[in-house]
């Protein structure tokens, strides 16, 4: 998993223990190693930097920087794919759900449980109700702190839903909107049709605007206007649905995400 609030000290040594586990010592040699045995290397030494605080490039936790609107005043496009870092509460009996509720919640835990007993016929049905996915409630989370701070960067959300064809039934995986947003799918071996290429030039289209303007809005290559993309606020956090096409969503978030970023401010002010 990767290391939160790696600072570069410890990246590099992680480097260095890293370098020992491939059985090099310089750049030039691991260059020289196949990118496939590389990729195995990485997955059983079971550690990922990810972004690295040197003071130069990067200042500070990104995530807390983001929190605290202490990022470079641009607009911000975020989004999430639908099955990526879905969590919910590692429990296996309604009474371990209450005692994690009490920890978690506070004078919020009655509010809490009764969400997730919504409609729910069995344990199975309360923990579904009770699971987030994490990108998304970041991404609400910090929509919300720069709200409470009086910050007015604009903001666009997206959700990415569509089927992702294969003979494993992916789902939507993490990342997997990239092959979209970048426009090359035909880098891939799934079975991709004709939806997925004209939702893909959307994407980037939509990407493309957002890097050349801050605005995500624009015309298709056919010369017609594409689905209006609103900014996210949180009176109206609402977010473009990338699926078979692009639309515009005005669904709300869940009682659940709600809560959980209510707690969470109320926790760290």
């Amino acid at each position: 998993m990767p290391i939160p609030g790696l600072r570069l000290p410890e990246a590099e040594k992680i480097g260095i223990r890293f370098f020992d586990f491939l059985g090099v010592k310089t750049i030039e040699e691991a260059r020289k190693l196949d990118a496939e045995y590389v990729r195995d290397k990485m997955l059983e030494f079971d550690t990922m930097c990810g972004t690295v605080i040197d003071n130069k490039f990067c200042i500070d936790d990104i995530y807390k920087l983001l929190l605290a609107n202490r990022q470079y005043p641009i607009p911000l496009l975020l989004g999430n794919t639908a099955d990526e870092f879905c969590i919910g509460p590692n429990v296996d009996s309604f009474e371990e759900l209450e005692k994690l509720a009490k920890d978690m919640f506070g004078a919020d835990a009655e509010e809490y449980l009764a969400i997730c007993q919504d409609n729910a016929n069995s344990f199975d049905d309360i923990i579904k109700n009770a699971t987030v996915n994490g990108i998304e409630f970041a991404i609400r989370l910090i929509a919300q702190a720069h709200a409470n701070l009086g910050a007015n960067n604009l903001m666009y959300y997206y959700k990415f839903t569509p089927e992702i064809p294969g003979w494993d039934n992916p789902g939507t995986f993490h990342s997997v909107d990239l092959w979209f947003f970048f426009e090359t799918l035909t880098k891939c071996w799934r079975p991709f049709t004709g939806k997925h290429y004209d939702l893909a030039r959307l994407m980037c289209n939509y990407w493309a605007n957002f890097i050349r303007s801050g605005d995500p809005n624009g015309k298709d290559s056919t010369g017609e206007d594409m689905p209006y993309w609103h900014p996210y606020t949180v009176e109206e956090p609402y977010g473009m649905i990338f699926s078979d096409t692009a639309v515009m969503s005005n669904e709300q978030p869940g009682k659940v995400m709600n809560l959980l970023i209510k707690s969470y401010l109320k926790k760290n002010a």
